[in-house]
């Protein structure tokens, strides 16, 4: 008789509920679809009950967090969901939380989280070293309250050693087909995404979700009208000295700003803009690709092709079906 794995799913008031309903909709199909009790999933809060999502919609807690610290043990995965800024700033605080997170690295066979759950997971010291992931708007912020985590903002999900850390939102469910997969074989996987319509590994990484490449934050307003610049017009050609003169300053100071402001170089910049501009008329027109190419700035469509898998992990023309709306008006010139 195969042994049932237990899922501590935490949640507090305001988290997400897709970060909770994502992944336990493929474990509980991994259940039916082996015909077997192969996952036992127990919601949990700070206290037992009724908790209420950020949509507005209220789950049931079973166990409250201090009560399911003590079952924590070989044979379960503690896995944390994210939520909305408030409702975070009051569950980070919270002890008991914290205590079973501890519980989870000690004890548990995995600790796992889902979008800004990592927060809860770095919050004690204990991801130092590790390598992990959270929503791309939250990556920067996790790195820098925690410089000791190597935060990868562009992965859909990672693991590293007991720790599994995912993207945000639907990428709970991209992370909870990979722990299937590893503890029941790559079949069961494929079988519950079929079930649920959904890819077993999606295509590129989490950026090309991002709404805006080139929306950078960025405190010297040179840099903020750099960049402006730069998008409203990415077809220029955009010069280190051209880059100078449109700021007024010199080209260490340009490179200082770009690397200090924004952690990339002068090129990259021009480079995430024109992205940014491509993305946009892929999106909202059908122009053709070669004349996208040369309005955003890449000149020909074969060195966009190039900085779109590089930075999106996806062909122009695959974002473009991903992302266009079939309603999209059709332009061709």
């Amino acid at each position: 008789m195969t042994q049932s794995h237990t899922l501590f799913c935490v949640v507090f008031p305001g988290f997400q509920l897709l970060d909770l309903t994502g992944p336990m909709a493929m474990f509980a199909a991994a259940n039916h679809l082996s015909g077997a009790p192969l996952y036992t999933i127990r919601t949990l809060a700070p206290q037992a009950g009724l908790v209420p999502s950020s949509a507005g919609l209220a789950v049931q807690a079973d166990l409250d967090a201090r009560a399911a610290a003590a079952h924590v043990g070989a044979g379960s995965t503690v896995l944390m969901a994210g939520g909305e800024e408030e409702g975070m700033r009051v569950a980070l605080k919270d002890r008991d939380i914290a205590d079973l997170v501890e519980a989870g690295f000690d004890r548990a066979d995995r600790l796992a989280s889902v979008c800004s759950g990592s927060f809860f997971l770095a919050a004690g010291g204990r991801l130092d070293g590790c390598r992990v992931t959270t929503h791309w708007r939250s990556a920067g912020l996790l790195q820098r309250l925690h410089p000791r985590v190597k935060v990868e903002p562009d992965a859909i999900h990672i693991r590293d050693g007991k720790v599994w850390t995912s993207a945000g939102v639907t990428a709970g469910i991209d992370l909870a087909l990979a722990m299937i997969e590893a503890d029941h074989g790559r079949q069961l996987a494929l079988d519950v995404a079929r079930q649920n319509v959904v890819q077993r590994v999606r295509s590129g990484g989490q950026v090309q979700y991002a709404a805006d490449l080139a929306g950078l934050e960025a405190d010297d307003a040179r840099l903020v009208r750099l960049t402006a610049a730069i998008r409203e017009a990415p077809d220029r050609d955009w010069t280190v000295d051209t880059m100078c003169e449109a700021i007024g300053v010199s080209p260490r100071t340009l490179s200082r700003l770009c690397r200090n402001e924004a952690g990339l170089s002068p090129a990259v910049l021009v480079e995430r803009a024109r992205i940014d501009a491509a993305r946009q008329l892929l999106v909202s027109t059908r122009r053709r690709i070669d004349t996208i190419a040369r309005l955003s700035g890449f000149g020909h469509h074969q060195r966009m092709d190039r900085s779109f898998m590089r930075r999106l992990g996806v062909s122009p023309r695959d974002y473009r079906a991903r992302f266009a709306s079939p309603l999209t008006e059709e332009t061709v010139s």
